[in-house]
């Protein structure tokens, strides 16, 4: 501690004589340098350079940053659980010959785990669709005090690949601290995994950075939009913990890997008021509401564009027949008409990237989104919209 106090004495001091020297050189040799300005622009020159120099990053910032990175992880690891996922499996006999097996009974075993954390000190969690939509299957979490609890699925999102469980218990949980604002997620950021490595290894932390944002990827059970790409290290059995910043944060929730790739991994970006909302919205209607636009419509193509005669060749066409746009719906009551075109929802361009509904579903019902719309008589337009619910 006292050499790094002494260091940055030292640079402290050795900025401020370079400055005493550089001013006292302008106030003697003024009248030189106002004939020369040559001379003067070599002098702002220097001393940009030594500002420049003097900001590059210190060895006693590393050793904060690597302080930070320790206390973060130590402090978030109690909050991240690992989740067991056990089935009841059925035991056979065989004849003595091989032939026929016949069922005697069945054995509760470990199937697979997974990885989640508190966000209610209540013992409410989070974690992936995929770890526990298994409906014949019995949870249990256990906590980094190696305890264990029963827990059950409160609801599924049927968008996302989120789930909520909760424990029942009377102990009091820390629930991780959720970011209130995504837009304060930065490209290149620092940000931490923290996980439960292969079922196995509790509370593993890998370091890494935001390598990209928006991303939309393919799955078995359709696309996911709105991701964050990472690469901080994520395996099989810890593709659902929490992806934290160095404020200590969660910023996205681990949900998966791109195949046949290396240090290419997305998160679900999460904030304060989206994680709020699904819980509000299982206690009112015990299932998680996702926002909806009430029309029936085909994603615009080259090929619709010459079959429809359309001007463009990207966005979502509303179908020109009757009952394509449900009556007294948040469409309908907007003004959007059978034979528009949605090209853009809050300036984001509807293509085959980022088709409507990976538009839509990262939204919460409620909210106002912008839409601009072509008209079918080939005019622009603005609209605003509330998103409903289903």
């Amino acid at each position: 501690m006292k050499q790094s106090i002494l260091i940055a004495l030292i640079i402290l001091c050795s900025l401020i004589s370079g400055w005493i020297w550089a001013y006292g050189m302008l106030y003697f040799l003024w009248d030189d340098i106002s004939e020369n300005e040559n001379i003067l622009t070599e002098v702002q020159k220097w001393i940009s350079e030594v500002k420049e120099k003097q900001d590059l990053p210190k060895e006693s910032e590393l050793e904060w940053l690597q302080e930070n990175i320790t206390n973060i992880a130590k402090t978030i690891s109690p909050s991240v659980v690992s989740i067991v996922i056990k089935k009841d499996l059925v035991i056979y006999r065989s004849d003595p010959f091989g032939f026929f097996q016949q069922p005697v009974g069945s054995v509760e075993r470990k199937v697979w785990g997974g990885t989640g954390f508190f966000i209610r000190p209540d013992g409410t969690l989070i974690t992936n669709k995929h770890v526990v939509e298994d409906t014949d299957s019995v949870y249990t979490v256990i906590t980094s005090d190696n305890t264990e609890y029963d827990a059950k699925v409160l609801a599924l999102d049927p968008i996302n690949d989120i789930a909520i469980m909760k424990i029942e218990s009377e102990t009091v949980f820390t629930p991780l601290k959720i970011v209130e604002n995504t837009d304060t997620t930065k490209l290149w950021q620092f940000v931490l995994a923290v996980w439960n490595a292969l079922s196995e290894f509790q509370n593993s932390v890998s370091l890494g950075i935001i390598s990209g944002q928006n991303r939309t990827i393919e799955t078995i059970d359709g696309k996911l939009g709105w991701l964050l790409q990472t690469d901080a290290a994520i395996n099989p059995g810890n593709s659902w913990g929490p992806l934290v910043n160095l404020n200590g944060e969660v910023i996205g929730i681990n949900t998966a890997i791109a195949d046949r790739s290396e240090g290419i991994w997305f998160s679900i970006a999460l904030n304060k008021e989206k994680v709020d909302y699904m819980l509000e919205s299982i206690s009112s209607d015990g299932r998680i509401k996702r926002p909806f636009i009430w029309i029936a419509y085909v994603p615009v193509s080259p090929w619709v564009q010459s079959e429809l005669w359309l001007s463009v060749d990207y966005g979502a066409y509303i179908i020109d027949e009757p009952g394509s746009i449900v009556e007294w719906s948040s469409a309908d009551l907007a003004g959007i008409e059978p034979g528009d075109t949605i090209l853009e929802i809050d300036w984001q361009k509807i293509d085959t990237r980022n088709d409507f509904n990976t538009v839509i579903q990262n939204r919460i019902p409620g909210q106002e989104v912008t839409l601009k719309i072509l008209k079918k008589w080939w005019e622009e337009k603005e609209i605003q919209l509330e998103l409903w619910e289903y």
